[in-house]
């Protein structure tokens, strides 16, 4: 068993605006190939339009369940992650999150390819890239909700802690109107594992 903790930030790449600030914490259960995990995540949403900035935050408190399957293939390691958010959206600018939200649960399908660059003396990987799509669909509102996809880079400074850096590009819905987005994000986050 063990316990993670990650702060993420995102930043649009043009104009350059803050997008998200993410806050996440999981215990994790590992039993051979597979990792069961819960936790919750506390994230505030910026600008949804980067073109036109924003004036406030909006929070989001989302209780988490996961379980993930990875699998070596050579030297590369395929992972296909289900993730269960039950999201808890800040419904008004005026009032808390606690006070006022509405809630959607959302299902994340993810597919992912991490390949070791660099290892050190005792064979630990210290720098590693990873390439993901994920998927996600609404219980609400509009079904589809966004598809991302990602290239990031992992480099583990210890054993506990590791930066990484990366692109998404976000193809999302908006959650309660027609509008579509396509989105440049620049990613980074720094992790840390007990």
């Amino acid at each position: 068993m063990y316990w993670t903790n990650e702060i993420d930030n995102r930043r649009f790449f043009h104009p350059d605006v803050e997008a998200q600030l993410i806050f996440h914490s999981r215990l994790h259960l590992k039993k051979d190939r597979w990792d069961f995990g819960g936790g919750l995540t506390y994230s505030l949403f910026f600008a949804r339009k980067p073109e036109e900035g924003y004036d406030h935050a909006t929070a989001e408190i989302r209780p988490v369940v996961e379980a993930s399957y990875e699998l070596p293939v050579r030297k590369i390691f395929f992972s296909q992650r289900l993730r269960i958010d039950n999201r808890f959206i800040q419904a008004s600018e005026n009032e808390n999150i606690f006070e006022e939200s509405n809630y959607v649960m959302r299902f994340r399908y993810r597919a992912q390819l991490r390949i070791p660059l660099k290892n050190n003396d005792e064979g630990i990987t210290t720098i590693s890239l990873r390439l993901a799509d994920e998927i996600m669909f609404n219980h609400r509102y509009h079904a589809f909700d966004q598809n991302r996809i990602y290239v990031t880079g992992e480099i583990r400074l210890n054993e506990h802690v590791s930066l990484e850096p990366g692109y998404i590009y976000i193809d999302q819905h908006a959650l309660t109107n027609e509008e579509t987005f396509s989105r440049n994000v620049f990613r980074f986050s720094v992790l840390h594992r007990l």
